[in-house]
């Protein structure tokens, strides 16, 4: 059984064209996949950042500070 996009889900449930089992299956397969998804960008992220430290580490740059700049106050 293939997912129904987003979408096509709402309005079949609006229409009573599916049941709460298909619904609750669709909506656990969607959520599977975001989790899969969000994974391989933490890992992504984690790789960039290794990257980035050893980049940094290479040539000797200082690191920016973590944290948000500080905007100049407007006056």
């Amino acid at each position: 059984m293939g997912t129904i996009p987003p979408q096509e889900l709402i309005k079949k449930w609006e229409r009573e064209e599916i049941t709460v089992e298909m619904a609750m299956g669709h909506i656990l397969q969607y959520i599977a996949k975001i989790q899969t998804v969000i994974d391989a960008i933490n890992l992504t992220l984690y790789n960039l950042r290794a990257t980035v430290d050893s980049l940094i580490a290479h040539t000797g740059m200082k690191p920016n500070p973590k944290g948000k700049k500080k905007l100049p106050k407007k006056g």
